[in-house]
């Protein structure tokens, strides 16, 4: 499928503020566990893709961050591993940070309700507890996520949320 150039997603200045006044919510009180800041270097050619992760239709691969910073900041690459049926439903998460970085591929997000296009090279910023939902993505799609987590186990917490909107369907991948 070839993507049409878009524009990034906006948010107004009310909108913007809103965000804020949850994320100071929803990033209350994390700190993590254990010692900081350790040396740690992964080769890429070196990591190991498992099903460990959120979704059972994506792949993860951990550099060891996590446990590089006592569980403060979690940096895994996500990849495509299936073809969209349902996407990851709408959530949010309790972190202190939480950002995207696109390295091939494309995916479809909403935010609180505004489709977004993310595709190879986009960073995302999600302020924490913004609702959202990946419900698109290409069988190329793989990105980094990067989240401060601060819980002790260092994990990504996830809090089911309400539909914010209706959710187009994903788009079917062609067959070989």
């Amino acid at each position: 499928m070839s993507a049409l150039p878009t524009q990034p997603t906006a948010f107004t200045e009310d909108e913007n503020d809103a965000l804020s006044i949850c994320s100071a919510e929803y990033s209350a009180g994390l700190n993590g566990s254990g010692p900081v800041n350790k040396f740690h270097h992964a080769k890429g050619r070196d990591l190991v893709w498992t099903k460990l992760g959120l979704r059972d239709f994506f792949r993860y691969a951990d550099p060891g961050i996590r446990q590089a910073t006592g569980n403060r900041l979690d940096v895994h690459l996500v990849r495509a591993n299936e073809a969209p049926e349902y996407g990851t439903g709408w959530h949010r998460h309790k972190l202190g940070f939480h950002a995207i970085y696109m390295v091939s591929g494309w995916a479809r997000f909403m935010y609180e309700g505004k489709p977004t296009f993310v595709e190879t090279s986009d960073f995302v910023n999600m302020p924490p507890g913004i609702a959202h939902y990946l419900y698109d993505y290409s069988p190329d799609m793989c990105f980094l996520e990067i989240a401060m987590t601060g819980t002790p186990d260092g994990m990504i917490p996830e809090e089911i949320v309400e539909p914010f909107c209706e959710t187009p369907a994903p788009t079917p991948w062609a067959k070989n």
